[in-house]
């Protein structure tokens, strides 16, 4: 059986948001939500792997009681010259 996820609410979404904004990693404003269910990020990209600042943000999803989406990290320079969305780090929450 095929279940469609279910999207992150707009007050959790909200409330993360603002956790997010506390922390100088995630510069970007505003994050981004696909179909609601996974969470995209940006961050400076220094070269290395950003899967372990996706799993901080999970961590914070855990923290709401989310547990049923992904986070993905892109290199926001990327976006912000060329909008090329370049994967630099990706976490499953589940």
């Amino acid at each position: 059986m095929n279940q469609k996820e279910e999207a992150v609410p707009d007050p959790a979404r909200a409330a993360l948001e603002q956790q997010l904004m506390q922390d100088p990693r995630f510069p970007a404003r505003p994050v981004w939500w696909h179909e609601g269910t996974v969470l995209a990020v940006g961050m400076i990209n220094d070269g290395g792997v950003k899967d372990k600042a996706a799993e901080d943000v999970c961590q914070l999803l855990h923290q709401q009681g989310l547990n049923n989406t992904s986070v993905e990290v892109y290199d926001l320079l990327k976006i912000q010259q060329d909008d090329d969305w370049n994967l630099i780090g990706k976490a499953s929450c589940r």
